[in-house]
């Protein structure tokens, strides 16, 4: 005998693969819902994560100018303290090439003859002396670096000189005759001695200027 309530029991049968059909749907469309969102929107972590990498990026951003502006600062002192022994050396080589290429003072030549002390007599100038006796200023100056030519007192005042010879007066020796001895000019020997006419004394010490 057909049992009467069999329809029923052929419709659930009918249902359960319409449910299962519907579960699956509803799924996927779960599965591809969270899908979406994360493919939208990163996550929390994701989000900290990138984060931290741009903050970890800035601080070596930081680190590498800080680094560089020191290097900078460095390079700037050495080439500065380079610079300024550059110039102290150029400076040292200016001033010894200077010093090379200075005129060296022209030293006063001494005369030749012996040393004779003359006294200043009256009239007399330091210069007129130095003319007296055949030499220069200078050559005078150089004789009497203690003697100021402002400074000379008449009888008192000594001044070194050269003079070629002391000639002691003999027979026959009239100043044209000892001038053409020692070959100077009879008008030098005179002014040397302060003679005025040519008149010589036996035993008389002559001055024999150098010319």
């Amino acid at each position: 005998m057909k049992n009467p309530f069999s329809f029923i029991k052929d419709s659930e049968n009918q249902k359960l693969p319409f449910i299962t059909l519907l579960v699956l749907i509803g799924t996927i469309i779960a599965l591809l819902f969270i899908g979406y969102e994360n493919f939208l929107g990163p996550n929390k972590q994701a989000l900290a994560k990138a984060e931290k990498n741009v903050d970890a990026d800035e601080t070596l951003l930081e680190d590498a100018t800080t680094l560089n502006t020191t290097t900078v600062e460095n390079t700037t002192d050495e080439d500065a303290e380079n610079q300024a022994k550059k110039d102290s050396t150029d400076l040292a080589a200016q001033k010894k090439e200077a010093e090379q290429e200075e005129v060296p003072e022209e030293t006063t030549n001494l005369p030749e003859g012996k040393d004779y002390s003359y006294t200043v007599q009256k009239g007399e100038t330091f210069l007129g002396i130095a003319n007296r006796f055949g030499i220069s200023s200078d050559q005078l100056k150089a004789l009497n670096p203690d003697l100021k030519p402002e400074g000379i007192k008449i009888g008192v005042t000594k001044v070194k000189v050269k003079v070629k010879a002391i000639h002691i007066v003999g027979k026959g020796d009239i100043l044209r005759v000892v001038a053409e001895k020692y070959k100077v000019s009879k008008q030098s020997l005179m002014s040397v001695n302060h003679k005025t006419e040519d008149i010589t004394v036996r035993g008389e010490e002559l001055i024999i200027p150098l010319k």
